[in-house]
């Protein structure tokens, strides 16, 4: 796999010979007749991937888009070897606009092995875009000790972007003995029952809230806050007396945002119990913050008459 600090972001290839390319090839596609069984002129795309102008590298993954997925071996290609970073970045945008499932194991490569974390990142959006076929390997990430926090935490964001479209898939992993991996399981439900109302999945958040590890918990109480329910106030409001710290601060800060009165009483408690602990900045933030945002939604109802 390339680094980061491999050659140079530059192209061989000068800015008119690529204007003239993209040209040639824009016309080409528009009359049906671009040669997509010709390695050499895709691998010459693929270097038009090199550009220092932002717009034209665009346009050059643009074409390569449109051809589909017979540029899809020579992206790869590109990506485990240039030695070009900017090639790389633009290869592992590339593959979300094409979705190729046969390069999934190349964007696992690269979001893991890359020295680079914009290419990192973007074989994670990557992987993100192809949804519920990539969540073994998306799992197996997060169950490698061998891989960074930086590399779980893509995977963990890939499996919550994915969301309701690997339903089926994420549920099993619920049962990992590794909290990293419950932990983007949950966030990941979370999203999925905002998306499709999935009542075996609220079921499966509501055990979280029961897990031995404080993050399951701490996240299980973020997920609840992001479906901006009223029913799930008294969940959020429980979190406040967990004995762990980082659940009751993700309560605090979900009914922060949860635009509610109801939200008021327990978060004013809460602040009598901690005092001046670890907490006492974060509660005054939600505390305050929820009676702004309660006294703009009155203004407005006021001024609108509702």
């Amino acid at each position: 796999m390339a680094g980061a600090g491999q050659g140079s972001d530059t192209t061989m290839f000068s800015p008119e010979e690529n204007d003239m390319l993209l040209s040639a090839v824009s016309a080409q596609l528009a009359a049906g007749t671009f040669p997509a069984e010709d390695g050499a002129a895709l691998s010459r795309l693929v270097e038009g991937l090199g550009d220092q102008r932002g717009l034209v590298r665009f346009g050059f993954a643009e074409r390569l888009a449109a051809i589909g997925l017979p540029a899809a071996p020579f992206l790869r290609h590109a990506l485990r070897q240039h030695g070009n970073v900017a090639v790389r970045r633009a290869a592992a945008k590339t593959f979300t606009l094409i979705k190729d499932p046969e390069s999934m194991v190349t964007l696992g490569e690269a979001m893991t092995r890359d020295l680079d974390p914009v290419v990192q990142g973007s074989a994670a959006g990557a992987l993100a875009e192809l949804g519920g076929v990539t969540i073994p390997l998306l799992l197996a990430i997060l169950e490698d000790p061998q891989h960074s926090a930086f590399c779980k935490g893509l995977a963990a964001w890939a499996l919550a972007s994915i969301g309701a479209r690997g339903a089926e898939q994420l549920r099993p992993a619920m049962e990992s003995p590794l909290a990293d991996v419950r932990a983007a399981v949950v966030g990941a439900l979370g999203d999925q029952i905002q998306n499709s109302d999935d009542q075996e999945a609220l079921t499966l958040l509501y055990q979280a809230l029961e897990d031995p590890s404080e993050e399951v918990q701490a996240e299980a109480v973020t997920a609840f806050g992001k479906l901006q329910n009223s029913r799930f106030i008294p969940v959020l409001a429980a979190s406040l007396k967990s004995p762990h710290l980082e659940v009751r601060k993700n309560g605090a800060l979900a009914l922060m945002k949860c635009n509610n009165g109801d939200g008021l009483p327990p978060l004013e408690m809460a602040q009598g119990r901690e005092g001046n602990g670890p907490l006492a900045g974060v509660l005054q933030l939600a505390i305050s913050q929820l009676r702004r945002s309660l006294e703009t939604s009155r203004e407005d109802q006021l001024r609108t008459g509702s």
